[in-house]
């Protein structure tokens, strides 16, 4: 009973952030219901899933900003440092969207590239001019969501994302109730993710001033070297930028590459479709590992302070608990994408899409049973990385991720695979050689640390820092392997 209860803290910690993850995807299906009931569904369906998955893939990198906070942000000028980086590149991404909007340059990105039908493509780029304010709200609030983290407030960033699903429900059924469905429908899911936002941006804002910024001025001022710099903050999150805008811009590059290899036809924008409504569905039961990652950051310091052998977050006890996330993850997707029935009746009933579009998805989302173990192994992986500030070593899982989805997308329709289950299933090698690739990395720096530690004499002055190192060393170790002769 003592050794299950040593495990509540990382419990407590871990499962807002899930909830977080879990909410997300399913206000996409909020999202997504807000246009099931236009006329051509399908079509709007797909003009949405292309104009929001072009906006993500630039969101993304801003969502890493995240881990800025929980890692670098110590002080009231650290904290509007990253806000003015966020600031920065949403600008950019707002410049961006009024060209894709506007001129030629978003002809070419969306109708063409993606072989879309010329209203289809025409939405789709209204879609990304309207959204063209959201990074910059979303990546300030993730800044502050990442500075509660720090301290310990996960509750708070959980609560702060189920209001926003909340708000985005009660919008979109508001408005379902409005003539917009009919005269534009498209603007639904994206009013309801503006005020969504809001809130979102609003409650831990609120939650950083009570909880947090009074302890910032009471605060002694740190000293030169300690101070964050926007040099500091680029260089802990490009990588992770990097990384993150990889996984994003691959959605939007599957959709392209099922849409032209059914160029022309109804299965096109039926396939687009069925991603659209089965990327979120999926995710929802392995997208929270992802948040695995905050599980070194925020207890590293804990495990050294905290007395008593049973009660330390140890590395042991991290390791177990991620292996048992993952065993849970999958425990879940057996039992909902598996069973006959089960993802059809909630597919129809809950997002109310009709049922041959929902028999449509059943194979992608088998598919998406397997994506838990590379996701959970990269997560465990980078969260010691983000301890030993060494962000770097994840960067060249970017250029594997896109190099394997690449190859993938061109040798599965040779072997008579297509339509969603192609894109998922290019995904899924994408994602694999992601974490392979990851876990290689983590094996030479570990490898590079031994030999570091050996050739090292630590001092006496030293000796609280070299076990605080032999700590996040052990880290290192993944479920099973990589773990000796390294």
């Amino acid at each position: 009973m003592q050794c299950a209860w040593s495990y509540w803290p990382l419990v407590k910690f871990l499962v807002p952030l899930a909830l977080t993850i879990i909410v997300q995807d399913s206000a996409e299906q909020a999202l997504n219901r807000g246009l099931t009931s236009a006329q051509n569904s399908s079509r709007v369906l797909a003009s949405f899933g292309v104009g929001y998955n072009l906006v993500k893939f630039a969101t993304g990198p801003l969502m890493e900003i995240k881990h800025v906070g929980l890692v670098q942000v110590h002080s009231i000028p650290d904290s509007l440092k990253a806000v003015t980086c966020v600031a920065v590149v949403a600008i950019t991404v707002l410049i961006l969207a009024i060209l894709i909007g506007f001129t030629k340059l978003g002809d070419y990105i969306v109708t063409k590239m993606y072989s879309l039908q010329a209203d289809v493509g025409r939405q789709a780029r209204l879609c990304i001019f309207y959204l063209g304010l959201f990074p910059l709200l979303d990546g300030i609030a993730w800044v502050y969501a990442g500075i509660l983290l720090q301290h310990k407030h996960s509750a708070v960033v959980g609560s702060a994302s189920v209001i926003d699903i909340c708000t985005q429900i009660g919008v979109v059924v508001v408005l379902l109730q409005s003539a917009l469905q009919y005269t534009n429908p498209i603007l639904i899911p994206v009013v309801a993710l503006y005020v969504g936002c809001i809130v979102r941006l609003l409650i831990v804002l609120g939650a950083y001033f009570k909880f947090v910024h009074g302890k910032y001025r009471q605060a002694a001022p740190l000293s030169p070297e300690a101070e964050l710099t926007i040099k500091k903050v680029l260089w802990f999150w490009w990588p992770l930028a990097l990384v993150q805008a990889s996984q994003r811009i691959s959605r939007p590059i599957v959709n392209l590459f099922v849409a032209r290899d059914l160029e022309g036809t109804d299965e096109a924008v039926i396939a687009l479709a069925v991603l659209t409504v089965s990327y979120p569905v999926g995710r929802v039961l392995w997208g929270w590992l992802n948040e695995l990652k905050a599980i070194a950051p925020a207890f590293s310091k804990e495990a050294l302070l905290t007395t008593g052998q049973r009660n330390r977050i140890t590395p042991r006890k991290k390791r177990i608990f991620y292996m048992c996330s993952l065993i849970v993850s999958l425990t879940f997707m057996f039992i909902v994408f598996w069973i006959p029935g089960i993802i059809v009746a909630f597919l129809t009933n809950v997002i109310q899409v009709e049922e041959w579009l929902a028999e449509y998805c059943i194979v992608p989302l088998k598919i998406f049973t397997f994506f838990a173990i590379p996701v959970a192994t990269r997560a465990h992986l980078t969260s010691w990385l983000l301890v030993c500030k060494q962000t770097w070593i994840v960067a060249p899982s970017a250029v594997v991720r896109l190099i394997t989805l690449i190859v993938a997308l061109i040798v599965l329709p040779l072997c008579g695979v297509h339509g969603a289950s192609h894109g998922i299933a290019a995904l899924l090698c994408a994602v694999s050689g992601e974490a392979l690739t990851v876990s290689i990395a983590s094996v030479y720096n570990n490898y590079r640390r031994r030999k570091a530690k050996k050739d090292d004499t630590p001092t006496p002055d030293d000796e609280e820092e070299h076990e605080e190192a032999r700590e996040n060393l052990e880290e290192m170790k993944p479920f099973v392997v990589f773990e000796s002769n390294v």
